[in-house]
């Protein structure tokens, strides 16, 4: 399936080259929890016989921002031909995307020129660790795994591109150069994923609250101990002091940098009479105080 644009939907398009090629199958998971590593498995025909130049495969994925590339491999059906790894391309895919000269004056062409990216996509491109001849009809199997933690709940629908690592190949896309080598560069648009947030996260999430807090102590009255409770929703530089009616500070629970969550502190007011006592709880830009009643 050829296709020149990209639909606007949040998308993750993969690009993998090699030499004149043709997407035979596409194998990745229809349904994934955030956090899972996604695997794609990508059957090309090299339809190319390529006997002057040693190419080097090259994958250009279009992804949701946030997802990171962790591995790849390339295993070929012919004996003669290598296997390897996929491993970040130092160029960023420029040497499909410009000529020679374009590339030697760094005025390449963005890939956005060639097709329509979503909003918050990004691309990743990736070159094998081996470079061969190629012959008539051999088949590619590629391996690729993204780790999806950073990544947003939603339904994707993920394309691919495959071309040859050559100067402006993807100048060939639904072109013919000759009649031994048509369809230099091939698409695969619209696998669908859906993407789901795991139970891991919903309940870290859960974890965390939503405001920043202070409880009424308990128990109210007390004597001589009793829990303090407060919550913070992100972590901050925290102070908790007790105050007695006339302001004056009988003692200080917490004095440093604490995390996001429920927290319990113990005061015990042995040591200072009975009465009505204040305690304050302080962040950089917040603060509640509370009363207390201290019976002996």
């Amino acid at each position: 399936m050829n296709n020149k644009v990209i639909n606007h939907f949040l998308t993750l398009v993969g690009v993998t080259i090699f030499s004149g090629c043709l997407f035979e199958e596409v194998d990745q998971p229809a349904e994934l929890a955030i956090g899972d590593t996604f695997t794609t498995v990508l059957n090309i025909n090299s339809i190319a016989q390529e006997v002057n130049n040693a190419h080097h495969g090259i994958v250009g994925v279009l992804h949701p921002d946030g997802w990171v590339f962790e591995s790849g491999s390339f295993e070929s059906t012919d004996a003669e031909t290598p296997s390897g790894l996929m491993e970040l391309d130092p160029d960023s895919g420029r040497k499909m995307i410009c000529s020679e000269e374009q590339y030697n004056n760094n005025t390449c062409p963005s890939i956005d020129d060639f097709f329509e990216r979503p909003d918050n996509m990004e691309w990743t491109y990736l070159i094998s660790d081996v470079g061969d001849y190629y012959l008539e009809q051999t088949l590619f199997e590629v391996t690729l795994n993204f780790n999806t933690e950073e990544g947003a709940p939603g339904d994707f629908p993920i394309g691919y591109i495959t071309t040859n690592n050559t100067w402006g190949m993807l100048d060939w896309l639904n072109t013919e150069d000759n009649i031994d080598n048509p369809n230099m560069t091939d698409t695969s648009m619209n696998h669908m994923i859906t993407m789901v947030e795991s139970s891991v996260n919903i309940d870290k999430k859960a974890s965390i609250p939503g405001s920043f807090k202070l409880e009424q102590n308990y128990p109210n009255p007390f004597n001589p101990t009793t829990k303090i409770e407060f919550s913070l929703s992100s972590a901050s530089d925290v102070s908790l002091e007790i105050f007695d009616i006339n302001g004056n500070s009988v003692g200080n629970l917490v004095d440093n940098y604490m995390n996001a969550g429920t927290h319990h502190i113990v005061y015990d007011g042995s040591n200072v009479s009975s009465g009505i006592y204040y305690y304050t709880l302080k962040t950089l830009n917040k603060i509640q105080t509370k009363k207390m009643t201290l019976i002996k």
